[in-house]
């Protein structure tokens, strides 16, 4: 669970100082575009997503349901690698492990990612702040639950940014898309870095 809360910590910041600093490509717009570059930049997203898909494939959790959360949030980690979103980068007629045409790609892989984070909202907002069987709630645990709370917050925002910049709320060219995702993933992390047991654990 910890490497989880680390790839979701990171991912973005890796991406982009990959693209930027290391190929000298300019700024992407998302995460997702740097799986567009080819074989360079590219090889980040997928190995990432496939950490994530063998992690939530693998997760065991406390009941049924939050298994089942965590098995589907993993299933659209995996469409989203496997189908690229749109880019100037893509060329092709045929894209993904499917050979789709671009815009149908797009489309997989966005309303797969949209469906996978918000999954993972829910997971961060309604199984981590659950008490203990028996109701006993720490003061560890109270602290853990607001923390909780405050990253499903600045989830919730990375959302509304999402939501603003699809209505045309920012100017051409601002990449409110990969600020969009760094809202939901970077707060995604610190939670699941928490729930592991990283900060803050009742127990050794």
């Amino acid at each position: 669970m910890k490497f989880m809360g680390i790839i979701a910590l990171t991912l973005g910041i890796v991406c982009v100082l990959d693209t930027t600093f290391v190929y000298g490509y300019p700024f992407i717009t998302s995460i997702s575009e740097s799986a567009t570059i080819g074989n360079k930049t590219g090889m980040l997203l997928p190995f990432a997503l496939g950490c994530m898909f063998t992690f939530c494939f693998s997760y065991v959790g406390y009941n049924e349901t939050e298994r089942s959360l965590v098995h589907t949030m993993g299933y659209f980690f995996l469409l989203v690698a496997m189908q690229i979103c749109a880019s100037p980068y893509v060329t092709e007629n045929k894209v993904g492990l499917l050979g789709l045409r671009p815009v149908l790609s797009n489309s997989i892989h966005s309303i797969s990612a949209i469906i996978g984070f918000g999954l993972m909202w829910i997971w961060v907002m309604f199984f981590f702040t659950k008490s203990t069987p028996n109701g006993t709630v720490t003061r560890q645990k109270r602290m853990r639950n607001k923390l909780y709370y405050t990253m499903g917050i600045l989830m919730f925002f990375g959302f509304l940014l999402l939501i603003l910049g699809r209505l045309g709320a920012f100017r051409s060219g601002f990449p409110y898309t990969w600020l969009a995702e760094e809202f939901i993933l970077i707060p995604a992390g610190i939670a699941i870095l928490v729930k592991s047991g990283v900060f803050l654990r009742d127990k050794r």
